[in-house]
């Protein structure tokens, strides 16, 4: 069996030569480890920018939802509420608070 096309017969292998095979098959992994890192920290740099470009400001008229986390809720039984009923979509366009 050679390796590499660089030994001929395994049975002849001395310790340096197992050395220097676990040597290149050592630095094989950490390069490929090195490469994965590169590309997944450059498709998080990527994300990162997306999401600062596209950042969803919430609407004034709707910040109740974020003082009353109930307003959501009652929001969203409405609309499905509406949907069974009618069979129509519904688009919630603001948010009021009405006293008793």
């Amino acid at each position: 069996m050679q390796v590499f096309g660089v030994w001929g017969d395994i049975t002849n292998f001395s310790v340096l030569d197992s050395l220097i095979v676990a040597l290149v098959a050592i630095l094989l992994v950490f390069l490929v480890l090195t490469i994965i890192i590169l590309v997944t920290s450059g498709i998080q740099k990527g994300m990162e920018a997306v999401e600062a470009r596209t950042k969803i400001l919430p609407k004034k008229e709707n910040e109740i939802l974020d003082e009353d986390p109930d307003a959501a809720v009652a929001a969203l039984v409405a609309v499905i509420d509406f949907h069974k009923e009618t069979g129509k979509d519904a688009e919630i366009i603001s948010i009021k608070k009405v006293e008793d």
